[in-house]
């Protein structure tokens, strides 16, 4: 079953920090829940990770942990850049670097919510996204 730690290994992996020396535990927990409520708002359903937040399992589809990866690191960038800005003499170029790799993670993440609602919309059976009833009228052809 996927976990909280098991999500958390993986932003770490893809942001390069396996000994969290730049991304503390803390502040990935708080970019995985943030990128769960924006995947929850884009399901339209609220889902839960197990062992964040107490949950003791995880709603979401395997499919959709990919999703969630993503966001995690957008959000962890995110967080990164706002405590680098509140720095007493931050440096400019690496600071610079460090808006576009998050805006670049940032804008992945939201592409990837696009198509999941959109993939949702296409395999609702529920109006008004499912397939529409259709009677020709007689003499119609």
């Amino acid at each position: 079953m996927t976990t909280l730690a098991s999500i958390r290994d993986q932003i770490e992996t893809r942001l390069v920090d396996e000994v969290n020396l730049v991304f503390r535990t803390q502040m990935l927990d708080e970019a995985i829940r943030a990128a769960l409520a924006g995947l929850s708002d884009a399901l339209g359903a609220v889902h839960t990770l197990a062992d964040l937040d107490g949950a003791l399992e995880t709603t979401l589809e395997a499919r959709d942990l990919s999703v969630l990866v993503a966001g995690g690191a957008a959000f962890a960038l995110s967080f990164r850049l706002v405590g680098k800005s509140e720095e007493a003499s931050p440096a400019v170029d690496r600071s610079e670097g460090l808006y576009r790799l998050a805006n670049d993670w940032m804008n992945r993440y939201q592409a990837l919510l696009i198509q999941l609602r959109l993939r949702t919309f296409h395999e609702s059976a529920d109006q008004p996204h499912s397939a529409w009833e259709w009677t020709e009228e007689r003499g119609f052809s």
